[in-house]
C-alpha cells in the first residue's frame, strides 16, 4: 500500500475558506473572474513582471505563447531533451518544427554549449526548462537570444521559488510559464500561468485565450479570430490565490524536506542533489539525487524497496527522443533530435525522492536508510 506518493498538496482551512467564498452566488455572475484577476496581479508583482494570464494548465500556457508568435512551417523551436512532454508537445500543435537539445550534466537544464551548435537562422524560439528547481546560465542564454533575435521562453513549471543570482525564476526571457498541477508547490488541481513584459504579445495572448475576442474593442459575442478557449475558472484561481498567500510557508516546508534528505544521506559520497549554492537558491519543489557508479539492478531495487515500504519515488525524465511518442509521430521531418548523452545518463542514474508536503522527518529517515543500505551493498 502506497502511503506517500512522490508529491502531494498542502491544503488547509485557509484554502477551504477562500474557495468557499468563491462559491457564493454573487461570484458566479457579478465578477466570474474575480479571483483569476487577483491571482494574476499578485503573481506578476511577486515575479516583477508587468503582465500575467492564468490558463487551465501550463501546457496551454506554452501553446498560447507559441500561437501568439504566428510561427511558420520552416520555423524551429528548440526544447530540452530532459523535460516533461508538455514542453515539447505544444510546438507540434503549431506549424513549427521541434528541435531537441541535450542538457548540461551539472545543471540538468538546456546545454548552452550544445544549443549554440544547433541554432540556425530558422530558430525562432528557445524553451528552457528549469528542471527540479535547477536553472541554466540565464545571463548567457538571454544575451545569446537577444543577439540572435530569438524568443526565449522560460519554462518555470518546476522552479517556483528558485532564485538565480538574485533574480527569481519567472523573470527571465520574453515570457515565463508556471504550473499549478496537483503535484506542484502551489496547486489549483490543474492550472498554469504565463508572465511577460511585452504589451503586444500579451494583447495577442489575451485575445486568443478567450475564443479570439478582443474585449477592448468588440461588442459582446463578437469574435475577431478563430481560436479555442484557454480560460481558467474562478474556483481554480481562488485556490491558487489562497496558496500564493502562504507561499513563503510552502517554500520553507519544501526546503526542510530537501535539507533533511541531505542530512540523512550525508555519508554517501557518490550522490549529488539538486543545485543549491551561492548562485542558485533552489525552490526545492522536489528533492532529486543523482547516484554515480550504481548498477542498474541496484537502481531498480531502490524503487521496489521504497514502494514495498509505502513510498513512491519517481524516475528522472526520459529523454524526449527516447519516448514512444517520438517514434510514433508521423511527420518525421518536423522533429530533429540531438545526441542525448547527458539526458540518457540522468534518466538511468537519478531518482526523484518522495517530496510530498505531508512527509515527516521519520519518513525521510526511513527512506534514506533504505536507499543507503542498497547503495552500500552495491559497492561491496
Amino acid at each position: 500500500m502506497i502511503r506517500f506518493s512522490t508529491f502531494g498538496p498542502h491544503i488547509d482551512k485557509s484554502d477551504l475558506k477562500i474557495v468557499k467564498e468563491a462559491m457564493q452566488p454573487k461570484n458566479w455572475y457579478v465578477n466570474p473572474y474575480k479571483y483569476c484577476e487577483k491571482f494574476e496581479k499578485v503573481f506578476a508583482k511577486y515575479h516583477n513582471r508587468k503582465f500575467a494570464l492564468m490558463t487551465p494548465n501550463c501546457t496551454l500556457a506554452i501553446h498560447l505563447f507559441l500561437l501568439s508568435l504566428n510561427l511558420k512551417p520552416n520555423d524551429e523551436v528548440i526544447v530540452s531533451e530532459s523535460t516533461w512532454i508538455a514542453t515539447a508537445s505544444p510546438v507540434l500543435q503549431t506549424k513549427a518544427k521541434l528541435v531537441l537539445c541535450d542538457v548540461d550534466a551539472k545543471t540538468w537544464c538546456l546545454s548552452v554549449d550544445q544549443l549554440k551548435k544547433i541554432v540556425t537562422k530558422k530558430t525562432k524560439v528557445i524553451i528552457s526548462t528549469s528542471v527540479f528547481g535547477n536553472m541554466p546560465d540565464y545571463k548567457e542564454l538571454e544575451y545569446f537570444c537577444k543577439k540572435k533575435k530569438i524568443y526565449l521562453l522560460e519554462d518555470a513549471a518546476e522552479s517556483l521559488g528558485s532564485v538565480y543570482k538574485g533574480k527569481k525564476s519567472g523573470n527571465f526571457g520574453t515570457a515565463s510559464v508556471f504550473s499549478f498541477h496537483r503535484t506542484k508547490t502551489i496547486t489549483t488541481g490543474e492550472g498554469g500561468m504565463i508572465l511577460m513584459d511585452d504589451p503586444k504579445i500579451f494583447k495577442v495572448c489575451k485575445i486568443y485565450r478567450d475564443h479570439g475576442r478582443d474585449h477592448g474593442k468588440t461588442k459582446d459575442l463578437y469574435n475577431d479570430y478563430f481560436a479555442v478557449k484557454y480560460m481558467p475558472f474562478n474556483l481554480q484561481a481562488a485556490l491558487g490565490y489562497s496558496q500564493f498567500l502562504k507561499l513563503k510557508k510552502l517554500l520553507n516546508i519544501k526546503r526542510n524536506i530537501f535539507e533533511n534528505y541531505k542530512k540523512c544521506l550525508k555519508n554517501l559520497k557518490n550522490i549529488s542533489f539538486n543545485i543549491d549554492d551561492k548562485n542558485l537558491k533552489n525552490g526545492c519543489w522536489a528533492t532529486v539525487i543523482e547516484i554515480k557508479y550504481l548498477k542498474q539492478k541496484s537502481y531498480k531495487e531502490i524503487f521496489l524497496k521504497l514502494k514495498k515500504n509505502g513510498y513512491l519515488a519517481r524516475p528522472f525524465f526520459y529523454p524526449i527522443s527516447q519516448l514512444p511518442a517520438f517514434k510514433n509521430f508521423p511527420e518525421k521531418n518536423r522533429i530533429r533530435k540531438s545526441i542525448a548523452k547527458n539526458a540518457s545518463k540522468l534518466n538511468k542514474t537519478s531518482i526523484v525522492l518522495p517530496s510530498s508536503f505531508n512527509l515527516k522527518i521519520k519518513d525521510i529517515k526511513k527512506i534514506s536508510t533504505l536507499i543507503e543500505k542498497i547503495i552500500i551493498n552495491n559497492e561491496n
